[in-house]
């Protein structure tokens, strides 16, 4: 996603919380981009035990055998939430110590993380809440 397009985004977000007739534009933006979210790789050793091991150089991940760990942060509410953004920048003005993170489109997200609420650029001043029901319904536009 390109400068501009992140603009846009946190333009739409913006105008979303002003005006809901903004929401379809928000969300036909957000499912054509690529966000960040804040997990690591990593690999069953033993299917059988079911252990994860972090994936590196030297145990790169494969689809049959990896695990995505994402990160779950408290919303204002106190529950459970997946915290992902828009940009490497506004992630890494939003963390105090160094993390891995993940870019995936935001449709991939949606899709792995139904039944989830998730919050955009938590803590920007562009920040949006989606609620499991807000994630249906941008699905059901793809």
């Amino acid at each position: 996603m390109n400068i501009e397009n992140i603009a846009d985004l946190e333009k739409l977000i913006r105008l979303d919380s002003q005006d809901s007739s903004y929401r379809k534009m928000l969300y036909e933006a957000l499912l054509e981009s690529e966000v960040y979210i804040l997990a690591s790789t990593e690999y069953i050793a033993n299917p059988e035990a079911s252990d994860l091991l972090p994936a590196n150089e030297d145990r790169p991940p494969d689809a049959d055998d990896t695990h995505l760990a994402i990160t779950l942060w408290e919303d204002q509410d106190g529950n459970a939430a997946i915290p992902f953004f828009s940009s490497v920048d506004i992630l890494k003005d939003s963390i105090e110590r160094e993390e891995t993170y993940v870019r995936l489109s935001a449709a991939e997200l949606f899709e792995l993380t139904q039944g989830t609420s998730l919050i955009l650029n938590p803590v920007s001043d562009y920040s949006k809440t989606f609620s499991p029901e807000d994630v249906r319904d941008m699905l059901s536009l793809n």
